[in-house]
């Protein structure tokens, strides 16, 4: 492979630091279980802002839970809508907010791949791959896996049983199967929508932030701090090509009632635990951490606990991997900005992250008809920005590689692995063409 011309670009130092402010909740949804594949968006002139995930209400019992069983989709947006996986929610943002300003967007993306790129730059173990689709001067991070419709394989553990017994929806949204929130916030000066399923609420903090006739989720101090999503209800079946079903209801709820739900054995430390999801609460800016530990699933010690502070502490430690996970996400915007068609995909094996053509089918992250509203009022251009300039329009083509497939991993209590795919296009161009020791093309450089 031959060197990409001025193959040592320095990014200019953010004089943004990298970290998220400015968060608020600018959409969610609730997907039904029914057919054709349906969303449940609230009704924004009913002052009914923020959607409802199932309400956290534990039992008293202490009777031992069955272990998971049956089927869950790795994706619940592909594998219910694999047509424009983005759609439904643009449709939740334009419901709350008919002229919504996408102009000044720069990444659009959901917790599975922001957290596959905040991975790389850290602790890179984890083969992923994704399509990144420039649609005006923003670009999707697209999830993609072998099949929209993919299943995790060997479901075990209480990572489903347990938030089944312990939550429950609430009257409004009864039917639902998975709540997803949309948040807006800057990161180092790049705006941000960041797409997340959200495992749940406290009533109890829902209740104290309650405003009359207002909304109480945008303000950033009730908003703290976006690979993995939790699936409380089973697979019920794949609904690609109907056309999707928007329906209105639900209720406020303020991201500071919002919770992140995990189990574990009793041998498991609750520190270690902790520590290990901060990357998540981080993204998704989930303020609240539930977990129950169990011995043989009889859960005998469940905490609710309050993480704002832990999340704080551990955005500050990681400054360093956050600034290059920052100069990653722009080097990425101004690739695709450069390609003819805006899309390529990113892939990662171990070594050096590869950009690709897109093989196989993969539809657009959202119909024409959006692309047109996104960019309506909005600049196509990319400006004058030195980090896009940079890295616009500087492609070199290689051979295709061999086709690789990974099992998904989980361990006991159902954890999903991210990453779990097998190269399966017919001709995918590799565009990575330069010295990832000299450029910082890897994402492992500040810049």
């Amino acid at each position: 492979m031959s060197d990409l011309e001025d193959s040592s670009p320095t990014f200019e130092p953010n004089s943004d630091a990298p970290k998220i402010t400015d968060c608020m909740v600018v959409g969610s949804y609730n997907w039904l279980n029914q057919k054709p594949p349906t969303i449940l968006i609230p009704d924004a002139y009913d002052s009914i802002y923020i959607g409802a995930p199932p309400a956290w209400a534990p039992t008293s019992s202490l009777n031992k839970l069955p272990s998971d069983s049956g089927s869950y989709f790795r994706d619940q947006n592909a594998a219910r809508y694999a047509a424009h996986v983005f759609q439904p929610a643009l449709e939740a943002i334009l419901k709350q907010e008919p002229e919504f300003d996408f102009s000044g967007i720069d990444i659009v993306a959901c917790g599975s791949t922001l957290g596959n790129l905040r991975r790389y730059v850290s602790e890179p173990t984890k083969e992923f791959r994704f399509v990144v689709e420039a649609v005006g001067s923003a670009v999707f991070l697209v999830r993609r896996e072998n099949s929209p419709t993919q299943t995790i394989p060997d479901v075990f553990g209480y990572g489903h049983t347990f938030p089944e017994a312990n939550t429950k929806w609430d009257a409004n949204v009864k039917g639902s199967e998975s709540h997803q929130r949309i948040l807006q916030y800057k990161f180092a000066g790049l705006s941000c929508l960041v797409r997340y399923e959200g495992d749940g609420y406290l009533p109890k903090l829902h209740q104290s932030c309650i405003s009359h006739g207002k909304s109480t989720a945008a303000t950033p101090d009730d908003l703290m701090a976006s690979l993995k999503e939790v699936t409380v209800g089973p697979a019920t079946g794949s609904h690609i090509g109907q056309a999707l079903a928007v329906e209105t209801g639900g209720e406020i709820v303020p991201q500071s009632a919002i919770f992140d739900l995990k189990t574990r054995t009793f041998k498991k430390e609750y520190q270690d635990v902790l520590d290990g999801e901060l990357p998540r609460l981080w993204l998704a800016q989930i303020p609240n951490f539930v977990i129950g530990f169990h011995k043989y699933g009889v859960f005998d010690d469940v905490r609710v606990e309050d993480v704002r502070e832990e999340v704080r502490k551990w955005e500050k430690e990681q400054e360093s991997n956050l600034q290059k996970l920052a100069g990653l996400l722009k080097m990425l915007i101004a690739f695709a900005q450069g390609q003819r068609d805006g899309r390529f995909e990113v892939v990662y094996r171990g070594g050096s992250l590869e950009l690709r053509e897109v093989g196989g089918v993969v539809n657009c992250c959202i119909p024409d008809e959006m692309k047109r509203r996104w960019t309506r009022g909005g600049s196509d251009e990319t400006g004058n920005d030195g980090w896009k300039a940079r890295w616009k329009g500087r492609v070199v083509k290689e051979e295709d590689e061999e086709e690789e497939e990974k099992d998904e991993e989980e361990d006991e209590d159902g954890e999903r692995e991210s990453g779990a795919w097998g190269g399966d296009s017919d001709s995918e161009k590799d565009f990575t063409a330069c010295s990832a020791s000299s450029c910082g093309y890897c994402g492992h450089c500040r810049y």
